[in-house]
């Protein structure tokens, strides 16, 4: 697994981490910010893998 990948899915964990427990981080929505790293940690993953490039 690459290294970006695996950085990002750990803050994707701690930010659904901190919505299960209920707690509120100001100005972010910790599900949505979540989604976000958790896809952006699956096209990292994706493309080290296959090394192919989206959009070409």
């Amino acid at each position: 697994m690459d290294v970006l990948a695996l950085l990002l899915t750990l803050a994707a964990l701690v930010m659904f981490a901190f919505a299960a427990s209920g707690r509120e981080l100001r100005r972010f929505n910790e599900i949505a910010l979540g989604l976000v790293f958790l896809t952006a940690a699956l096209i990292c993953q994706f493309t080290s893998i296959t090394n192919t490039h989206i959009g070409r």
